[in-house]
C-alpha cells in the first residue's frame, strides 16, 4: 500500500513537470531572421510577445504595421545605411506602431509623403526608437497621444514637413538626434507636456529649428545645438525651461559645463557665435532672450576659450555640374563643418559609394539621382542631399568634307562612295556603256581619288555622258579605231544618281586637273568635225 501511494505521487509530480515544461515552450520568445525578398509583415504577424525580428542587410519594400507589445525590430548589422525599408505605398506610413514596449533600431526608413511619416506612433507607451535614418518622407517621426517613449541617436533629414512632431504626447525623451534639412521645422511640439529635449543637432531647417505651441507646458530643452535662419518660434506655454542648472559635464560643443543651448546662425552671427565669455567656462556672460517670447536661455553655451572638441557636424557640399548627358562626370566638393568622416551615396540606393572627402563620380545611366552626403563626427551625423539629372547622350553628326587639294583626296565621300561601279544612265544606246570607278584607285594602282570614265564604241565613236563629283577627273575615251573621244556632260543634270553639288564643285575646281584646257579644246574640235561629217546632205 505504501509503495502504491508513493508511485502515485511520483506519477503526479512527473505529469506536473511535463505540463510546466511544455507550457514554458509554448509562446517562448525567439529570434526571427528576415531576408531581403521575404515579408517583414509576415514575421510580425507570426510573432509573439518578446520576439526579436532581425533584418538581414538589404532593401525591403513594404509598409508595415506593429500592433503587438514587447517586440524588437532591428537590423542585423546595426547600420541604417545597409538595411532599408522603403514604402511600397507613399500614401501610408512606412512603419505604423500601435503597441507598447516596442524597440525599432538600426533601420533606414524612407519613401512616404504628404501627411505620412517614416515612423508613426499612435497611443504608444515606453517604446524605443533609436539609431535609425529617416529621410525623404512626409514627416520623420510622428508621435500622437504617446507617453514615455525614447527617441535617441536618429538621423532625421530631408523630410517634407517636420523632422520630429509631438502631438498631445507627454513625458517623452528626445536625445542625441539630428533633425536637419527638413522642409518645415526640425522639432515641433504641439499641445505636449513634460517632454525633455537634450543633446540634439537641430540645423538647416527651412522654417524653424524648434516650434513650441502655446498649449505645451513643462518641457525642458537644454544642451541642444541650433543653427537655423530662425532657431526657435516659442509661443510661450507654462513652465517650459530652456536651460538646466549649471553642472559639470561635457556639453554638446565640447565645453566643460552643462547649462543651456548653443544658439548659432548660418552666417556665424548667432548669439552663441558672438557672445562674451570672460571667465572661459563655456557659458555666456549674459542670457539669451528668445525672440517674441517670455522665455530666455539663462545659461547659453558658447565655444570655450580652452581647446574644444567640435560641435555636431553640419553636412554641406557643392557640385561642378548637376545636369548633363551620359556619361556625366561630377566633381563633389565637401563644405561640411565639424566633420571627421564622409559617406557619399550617388546612386539613390542607400549604399555608401565613396568615403572620400571630395570625390568624382561618373553617372553612366540616364535618370534623376538624389545624392546624399552623410557627415559624421563623435557627436553625431548630419546629411545633405542634392539632385543630379542625367539625360540622353548627344549624338555627333559625322560630316564628310572633300579636300580642296586634289592630291590629298583618297576617298570620295559624296552620294556614291568607295568602290561602287556605277553604270552611266545618260549614255546614248549606240555609244556603249561608261563604267564609273569611285574607289579612288585606277587600274595602275595609283590612288587618284578621281572618277575614271571609260566609254567604248565599236563604231569608232565614243560618247559617254555622266556627272563629275570630284575635283580631279581622269577622262579616258577609247574606241576600236584608236581615236580618243570623250563627251563630258557638265550641265549639272543628275543622270546617274550622282549629287550635282559635286559637279558644281568640280566645275569650280576644273583648272586643277592637269591639261584640262587642252583636252577640252581637242574634244570640242573633234565634236564639231564629227557633227559636220555626219550632217544630213553632206
Amino acid at each position: 500500500m505504501y509503495w502504491g501511494i508513493k508511485l502515485n505521487r511520483l506519477a503526479i509530480l512527473l505529469v506536473v513537470f511535463l505540463l510546466i515544461t511544455l507550457g514554458s515552450g509554448i509562446g517562448a520568445a525567439a529570434e526571427v531572421y528576415v531576408q531581403p525578398g521575404e515579408s517583414i509583415q509576415t514575421a510580425l504577424d507570426n510573432a509573439v510577445s518578446g520576439d526579436v525580428i532581425i533584418l538581414k542587410p538589404g532593401i525591403y519594400t513594404e509598409n508595415i504595421k506593429i500592433d503587438k507589445n514587447n517586440l524588437v525590430i532591428s537590423s542585423e548589422s546595426g547600420n541604417p545605411d545597409d538595411t532599408i525599408i522603403t514604402a511600397k505605398s507613399s500614401d501610408n506610413h512606412v512603419i505604423s506602431l500601435q503597441a507598447n514596449n516596442v524597440k525599432i533600431s538600426g533601420l533606414g526608413i524612407t519613401g512616404t509623403k504628404n501627411s505620412y511619416a517614416g515612423i508613426y506612433l499612435s497611443e504608444c507607451n515606453n517604446c524605443i526608437i533609436e539609431n535609425n535614418k529617416i529621410l525623404n518622407n512626409g514627416y520623420g517621426i510622428y508621435l500622437l497621444n504617446s507617453k514615455g517613449n525614447k527617441l535617441s541617436n536618429n538621423v532625421i533629414v530631408n523630410n517634407e514637413e517636420n523632422g520630429i512632431l509631438l502631438s498631445t504626447s507627454a513625458n517623452n525623451t528626445i536625445f542625441g538626434n539630428t533633425a536637419s534639412d527638413n522642409k518645415d521645422t526640425g522639432i515641433h511640439i504641439s499641445t505636449s507636456d513634460g517632454n525633455t529635449l537634450t543633446g540634439n543637432n537641430i540645423s538647416s531647417n527651412d522654417v524653424y529649428g524648434l516650434f513650441v505651441c502655446p498649449e505645451s507646458d513643462d518641457n525642458l530643452i537644454y544642451n541642444n545645438y541650433f543653427n537655423n535662419t530662425v532657431n526657435a518660434e516659442i509661443q510661450n506655454g507654462v513652465g517650459n525651461a530652456y536651460n538646466t542648472a549649471k553642472t559639470e559635464g561635457e556639453n554638446i560643443v565640447g565645453g566643460s559645463y552643462l547649462g543651456g543651448n548653443f544658439w548659432a546662425e548660418p552666417e556665424g552671427t548667432g548669439f552663441s557665435d558672438t557672445a562674451v565669455d570672460a571667465d572661459g567656462d563655456g557659458i555666456a556672460d549674459s542670457e539669451y532672450r528668445i525672440s517674441q517670447s517670455i522665455y530666455s536661455d539663462q545659461l547659453p553655451l558658447i565655444s570655450s576659450s580652452k581647446p574644444q572638441q567640435p560641435g555636431p557636424p553640419v553636412a554641406n557640399f557643392k557640385m561642378n555640374n548637376s545636369d548633363g548627358s551620359a556619361p556625366l562626370p561630377v566633381q563633389f566638393t565637401d563644405l561640411s563643418e565639424n566633420t571627421d568622416s564622409w559617406g557619399w551615396d550617388f546612386e539613390s540606393d542607400g549604399k555608401i559609394d565613396s568615403t572620400e572627402e571630395n570625390p568624382v563620380h561618373v553617372f553612366t545611366t540616364i535618370g534623376t539621382y538624389t545624392v546624399t552626403l552623410s557627415a559624421t563626427n563623435k557627436n553625431g551625423t548630419d546629411s545633405k542631399t542634392a539632385a543630379v539629372i542625367v539625360t540622353h547622350p548627344v549624338e555627333n553628326s559625322y560630316v564628310n568634307n572633300t579636300s580642296e587639294d586634289p592630291e590629298t583626296i583618297e576617298n570620295s565621300t559624296s552620294a556614291n562612295e568607295s568602290s561602287d561601279n556605277i553604270t552611266s544612265a545618260g549614255l546614248d544606246s549606240q555609244s556603249g556603256s561608261g563604267a564609273v570607278n569611285l574607289n579612288g584607285e585606277n587600274n595602275a594602282g595609283i590612288n587618284t581619288s578621281s572618277a575614271n570614265f571609260n566609254g567604248e564604241n565599236d563604231s569608232g565613236t565614243n560618247t559617254s555622258s555622266s556627272n563629275l563629283n570630284t575635283s580631279n577627273s581622269n577622262l579616258n575615251g577609247e574606241n576600236n579605231a584608236g581615236i580618243n573621244t570623250s563627251s563630258v556632260n557638265l550641265n549639272g543634270e543628275d543622270n546617274t544618281g550622282i549629287n550635282t553639288s559635286s559637279v558644281e564643285y568640280a566645275l569650280e575646281n576644273k583648272t586643277d586637273a592637269p591639261g584640262f584646257e587642252i583636252v577640252y579644246g581637242a574634244v570640242s574640235l573633234l565634236a564639231v568635225f564629227l557633227y559636220r561629217k555626219v550632217k544630213p546632205g553632206n
